[in-house]
């Protein structure tokens, strides 16, 4: 998949990111052409050929030169460090809770899940997935819906969002990089980290995971929608799983692939991937222990295969029953 959104700028810090980013290169590219420039210079104007062995003369002391080389390489490195630092500072100071939406994110193999505050009546959204990008023909036209709209964090426009991003105690280090934001944060095993963001144009910007996780890892993707604050308030308000891009179907194949099985366990051919296969076995194992198989995996690990390595699924009932019925169905 191709990562866009480096030559974009949707976010309220991107301009001083930004600033900050040239000034480094640009002072960089002047140091490094003020030491090889004369360097390639005299090199040429004394070599061998045009200088005679009693013409050599020896220099002890250009006080000029020598506190010219010590200031100016000083008054580069505090330029770099002021605007190093104060840029860290925007992206690390927090705004205040209360002023700002915050939203728990949860990176694992491989897929990006969302919860959201409660909002006026209490219901929870909850959103999130493997992500697939839609199928078009040549004329633009939706062959297939993909899972974006179901896999894809959606915020209003000129809010500020802190992310509160973990992984599960057994999975990996993940990162959460959104180019278009100038935004990176890692997202560890059992640790909480931070982020925060407010977007200033309304638009569909990618987000990938940049720290290698595993066999998946360039497809880890997400989207983040911002959108008209009317349009957000009244889909945040709402107390169905339907997105702003719409509904998705919650039926077994869905929610198998929705939540990364396909990408460790093939169904319906006898490769293995990460893990097992698992077309057939239905007939091999009763639906109790396929659910605790979803949701306790080191309970009972085949032989061959190692604990720790696939995560635990918290499932509502009702979608796990569905997972269930899906995989006994596999011939």
């Amino acid at each position: 998949m191709k990562l866009e959104g480096f030559s974009s700028s949707a976010s309220s810090f991107n301009a001083d990111m930004d600033f900050a980013f040239w000034l480094h290169v640009w002072v960089s590219v002047a140091l490094f052409i003020s030491v090889v420039g004369p360097m390639f210079y005299f090199a040429w104007k004394y070599r061998a050929d045009k200088v005679k062995n009693e013409d050599v003369g020896t220099l002890t002391h250009h006080t000029t030169l020598e506190l010219a080389w010590t200031i100016i390489p000083i008054i580069a490195v505090m330029v770099f460090f002021y605007y190093g630092n104060t840029t860290m500072q925007m992206f690390r100071t927090m705004p205040a809770e209360s002023q700002s939406i915050v939203v728990d994110v949860e990176g694992s193999k491989w897929k990006w899940k969302y919860q959201y505050p409660a909002n006026s009546s209490g219901y929870i959204h909850k959103i999130g997935g493997v992500y697939t990008k839609p199928v078009m023909d040549d004329k633009g036209q939706v062959l297939e819906e993909g899972t974006m709209g179901i896999s894809a964090l959606y915020v209003p426009v000129n809010t500020n969002i802190i992310l509160k991003m973990t992984a599960p105690v057994n999975d990996v280090i993940h990162a959460y990089y959104v180019p278009a934001f100038r935004m990176k944060e890692d997202v560890v095993p059992g640790r909480t980290t931070k982020q925060w963001f407010n977007a200033n144009k309304v638009g569909e910007y990618d987000v990938e995971c940049a720290e290698y996780c595993g066999t998946d890892h360039s497809y880890m993707y997400s989207k983040i929608v911002v959108m008209e604050q009317a349009d957000y308030d009244k889909w945040f308000e709402g107390n169905t799983e339907d997105t702003p891009k719409g509904n998705f179907p919650k039926d077994g194949a869905a929610l198998y692939a929705q939540n990364g099985c396909a990408s460790c366990h093939s169904i319906d051919t006898d490769a293995t991937l990460v893990g097992p296969t698992l077309k057939g076995i239905g007939a091999k194992y009763d639906s109790k222990y396929l659910a605790d198989a979803i949701t306790n995996p080191d309970k009972d690990v085949p032989e061959g295969f190692y604990p720790g390595i696939m995560p635990a699924f918290n499932l509502p009932a009702d979608e796990l029953d569905t997972l269930v019925k899906y995989m006994e169905s596999a011939k």
